[in-house]
């Protein structure tokens, strides 16, 4: 509150907090003045002491002022629960508890209270006698002349009936005898706890007044605050303080009430009775406290300590409660005993609110000086007051009754805190209203300003001029060399500032991201200097703020210099400023954009320039909104002739089947393939093409159509059937050498086939659907294998593919390259098992074959369909080596060939020497294996293959059915291990050629 109204005060020119609280207390001190007449103390506290139960006035004369009747008065007990026989006299202290004063009379009963007037000078007297919680009756000379409720004996024949009496006499020198009878069976208090008043009819008449008009000035200020706290909350609806204020006020009246000069309550609604009054009396004063410290804690909350707070409400929740719940069960004595025991409670909200208030007037808060003023007042009139009366001091201001004067001031000082806020919420609000003003002349300038430069030139005006600097500037970031740049700067002409991004104040701020406000710049030790001997200026004060995009990038930040009040700058004017900040980063973000937009716009004219096929754009009228150059000599035509023209027309002159495809397109929504379509140029040719006629949508409505035309004849016919195989470094390579490796060619290479193992079954169990997207994601995995180790895919063949590793050029490392991508194919087989079993589908498995040698490499097909393949004795020896792993129930065999290369890398397992069909020498196989783990009985296996042959048949046999222990799987262990027993049996003939005879046999 302190900053806004300090800010408001100095753009207004109004007062500062300083002369606002010199006014304040000139105010408070003329309406102290004004009043202080009502609050003179005209009652002689230096009257005779009464002893013994008399009390006498000689030599005092007329009692021409209210004189309080104290001393010790007789007392004689009535009746009640305890205490003395009845009729028993003793002394006690007026004013004060019996309770207190004669220990042994128990605080609850009836008694009389007697007391002797004599050596009264004759005339007409008025008695006095304050409202007591408890049944009285006044006797004189043994007439009772007023009675306030019924002094019974015990709690059934007595009533109460909180009022003040005054009783009139009539003194002719004779002694008055004055009895008080009291009951009190409702209530924790008894006795006179503030003494009976006597004094000459006028004069006390005269007091009367005074007192009715003082206790008449408490209410109606707090009715008066009550009525300009709730009219200020009905203009101003987030105002809880002053709401706070308006009910705690209305909730106090009844108990400023009930001790005024008369219970007011009972003088305004004599129909309640004494257990109404008190539950009202009682719970608005409870409610009422708490809406103190509400509204303590509204005006000033970062001073309020919220957990303390909230207990000393709890406290009184607990205490209303307890009223409330006595109240219901018609309880009112332990409802006054909840009261007396809420004291302390009242007492530490009291202390509370002065410390929350003084904290907040050492912080310089708006209204708390003031507030503290009121609420030191009345503690201090509050403890003088109680210090005299109990004659710990000596009165020096005995001229005035200070209790209800300090505690007018705590309710004025309370007016002036609200009118304060009410005038500083009305400067703030011209000032926002003027900010605001501003904001929107910048924002028209943004909106209406596309220059960078031009517009944050305005910007950095603004700042300067919106919160009063010297000047301003603005430095943006340059991500480039990582510095910050002055793009708009005041008092430097032309001259750029640059330095790095973390230097000074400014790169601190920005580093930091957060508002820097120095008063003092050469005193903090981030300011540099430089720039200041730069440029010939002296910077005092800096305020420095970080200029961010709404995604929270830092475009940079903002300074202004020299506050011209001299005093720095003020939190109002990092709010302005960051308001200004945010409007400078939308400008640069929109001029940014708007860079960015015609950098892509000529980024995607070269884009259409470049690109080889051709472009062709229809808006949604069937215009050609845009093509390129290719399309235009594709279609042999020229830009003008088409752009903007009804393409219904200028595209069906040569190709009339154009418009219906196009057509079809733009109702139905749905993309469109027509390959090999054979379009006339605007010159008669024929061109074969490919062309994709696609939708185009704009904010999920049509907005045209898209054709891309791609020129297929002679050699972009070959590239595609390449590119659909190959991988774009192959097809380039192969491009740039010519013909002669696409046309036939003998070319060392390996062949990889690959095969789903028993995919027949596996398919009869899955839907056609699911078995094509089985199909994709397998082959998609396997493409990958391929292409990652520079194959060529030379077709999908049903349930496998055949891929070539080195044509149509080599790479010196074929085999090792084949062998790889076989090796990854069984590991992502392994992957996509994961989980198959849990969904009730069997395991995926592979069978590969791979061979090395010479092939013959070659395009092959029509014109208008062509297919890059290799024919030769490797590739039909790769499709038996893929088979055979069904009967050796391995997952990747390969030839001697391929082994040779690969065995340095690999880990092998010879697995037999064959002889396929078509071929007639035999050919030595080899299992690869991804480790050693996977073939737990490979030496055993090798051992075997060694005594095979030495032509030791026993000790291969044993050698493979060591294998076969260790791996029960072992399907080409067992196979050797039986071809061993039936060469044992059946020993061949010297010659291999014996061997496999003999074998095949068996």
């Amino acid at each position: 509150m302190s900053d806004t109204g300090s800010e408001t005060a100095r753009r207004h020119g109004t007062s500062t907090p300083g002369r606002r609280l010199m006014f304040a207390v000139m105010v408070l001190s003329l309406l102290c003045l004004f009043i202080s007449p009502f609050f003179v103390d005209v009652i002689d506290r230096n009257g005779p002491v009464a002893k013994d139960g008399v009390l006498s006035y000689a030599g005092w004369g007329p009692l021409d002022r209210p004189v309080e009747m104290e001393g010790g008065w007789s007392l004689t007990w009535r009746g009640g629960a305890g205490g003395p026989p009845p009729n028993q006299k003793v002394t006690v202290e007026v004013p004060g508890r019996w309770s207190n004063t004669a220990p042994q009379l128990p605080p609850v009963g009836a008694v009389s209270y007697h007391l002797q007037i004599r050596d009264l000078p004759a005339g007409r007297y008025i008695l006095h006698f304050p409202a007591v919680f408890a049944a009285t009756e006044i006797a004189v000379d043994g007439e009772v002349v007023s009675r306030r409720g019924r002094a019974g004996l015990d709690k059934a024949t007595t009533s109460y009936l909180v009022r003040s009496q005054e009783v009139f006499l009539i003194a002719d020198g004779r002694p008055i005898d004055l009895r008080i009878d009291q009951s009190t069976f409702l209530h924790r208090d008894n006795g006179l706890e503030a003494p009976p008043l006597i004094g000459l009819a006028e004069p006390m008449q005269n007091w009367i007044t005074l007192d009715w008009i003082r206790s008449l000035l408490l209410l109606s200020a707090l009715l008066l605050l009550a009525c300009y706290g709730g009219v200020v909350f009905l203009f101003r609806r987030n105002d809880r303080a002053s709401l706070y204020l308006a009910l705690g006020s209305v909730l106090l009246a009844p108990m400023i009430g009930a001790f005024s000069h008369d219970n007011l309550i009972m003088v305004a609604l004599p129909q309640l009775s004494f257990l109404q009054m008190l539950t009202l009396q009682y719970i608005t004063g409870g409610v009422a406290v708490a809406l103190v410290l509400a509204y303590t804690r509204a005006l000033f909350p970062k001073e309020s300590l919220g957990p303390l707070f909230w207990v000393v409400i709890g406290l009184h929740g607990l205490f209303v409660a307890a009223y409330a719940g006595f109240a219901m069960m018609g309880d009112t004595f332990a409802m006054s005993r909840v009261s007396g025991m809420a004291l302390w409670v009242r007492i530490a909200s009291f202390l509370y609110m002065i410390a929350v208030v003084g904290f907040a007037a050492v912080r310089r808060r708006d209204g708390a000086p003031v507030f503290l003023l009121g609420a030191v007042v009345v503690v201090a009139t509050a403890i003088y007051s109680d210090l005299v009366t109990n004659a710990v001091i000596v009165g020096v201001l005995n001229g005035l009754d200070l209790l209800p004067l300090g505690i007018l001031v705590m309710l004025f000082s309370h007016l002036v805190v609200l009118a304060e806020r009410w005038s500083i919420s009305m400067g703030v609000a011209e000032q926002r209203s003027d900010d605001l003003a501003q904001l929107l002349d910048v924002n028209s300038s943004i909106t209406a300003e596309i220059r960078l430069e031009a517009l944050l030139t305005r910007i950095v005006e603004a700042v300067s001029r919106f919160i009063g600097a010297d000047r301003a500037t603005l430095f943006l970031y340059d991500a480039k060399t990582d510095e910050l740049w002055s793009i708009a700067a005041e008092g430097v002409g032309g001259q750029q500032i640059r330095f790095p991004s973390d230097g000074g104040l400014a790169g601190a701020c920005f580093t930091a991201g957060e508002a820097i406000n120095i008063a003092d710049a050469y005193a903090d030790p981030r300011f540099n200097r430089q720039v200041d001997v730069a440029t010939g200026y002296r910077t005092t004060s800096v305020l420095t703020i970080p200029v961010k995009a709404r995604d929270g990038r830092k475009l940079g930040v903002m300074q202004a210099l020299n506050a011209k009040t001299g005093k720095g700058f003020t939190d109002s004017d990092i709010a302005r400023m960051n308001a200004l900040s945010a409007q400078a980063a939308i400008a640069i973000d929109n001029a940014k954009l708007f860079a960015e937009v015609a950098s892509e716009r000529n980024y995607n004219e070269s884009i259409l320039r470049s690109m080889s096929a051709g472009v062709v754009t229809l808006d949604p009228e069937a215009k050609v909104a845009k093509l390129n150059d290719t399309a235009c000599r594709i279609l042999g035509v020229t830009r003008e002739m088409l752009e903007g023209a009804d393409a219904r027309t200028a595209l069906a002159v040569s190709n009339p089947w154009f418009i219906p495809e196009f057509e079809a397109v733009a109702a139905s929504g749905q993309p469109k393939l027509l390959l090999e379509a054979e379009i006339t140029t605007a010159q008669g040719d024929k061109v074969s093409a490919n062309m994709n006629i696609v939708p185009l949508m704009a904010d999920d409505a049509a907005a045209g159509v898209l054709v891309l035309i791609d020129d297929i004849t002679d050699s972009k016919r070959m590239q595609g059937a390449m590119r659909r195989f190959m991988t774009q470094k192959v097809v380039d390579q192969v491009m740039g050498r010519g013909d002669e490796l696409l046309f036939g060619a003998a070319v060392p290479a390996s062949v990889l086939f690959a095969d789903i193992r028993s995919f027949t079954s596996l398919a009869e169990r899955l839907a056609a659907r699911e078995v094509v997207e089985m199909l994709n994601e397998i082959f998609t995995e396997l493409f990958e294998a391929v292409a990652g180790h520079e194959g060529v895919l030379d077709k999908f063949m049903g349930d496998g593919l055949m891929a070539v590793y080195g044509a149509p050029l080599p790479t010196g490392q074929d085999p090792l390259h084949a062998v790889d991508s076989a090796v990854q194919m069984i590991r992502m087989i392994g992957v996509l098992n994961v989980g198959r079993p849990e969904r009730g589908l069997p395991n995926l498995r592979l069978g590969i074959g791979i061979t090395s040698g010479e092939v013959i490499a070659g395009t092959i097909g029509s014109p208008k369909r062509m297919d890059y393949t290799v024919i030769g004795d490797s590739v039909n020896l790769a499709a038996r080596l893929q088979s055979a792993t069904k009967t050796y129930g391995v997952d990747i065999i390969i030839d001697e060939a391929t082994a040779g290369h690969v065995k340095d890398i690999h880990i092998l397992r010879e697995l037999d020497t064959i002889r396929v069909r078509g071929r007639e020498q035999p050919v030595t196989i080899f299992q690869v294996l991804a480790d050693a783990a996977a073939c737990p009985g490979l030496e055993a296996y090798r051992r075997g293959r060694a005594y095979l042959a030495a032509r030791q048949w026993d000790a291969a046999a044993a050698a493979f059915a060591e294998a076969v222990a260790l791996d029960p799987g072992d399907k080409s262990a067992m196979l050797m291990m039986e071809r061993a027993h039936a060469l044992r049996a059946n020993p061949p003939a010297e010659s291999w050629d014996g061997v496999w005879s003999a074998a095949d046999a068996a």
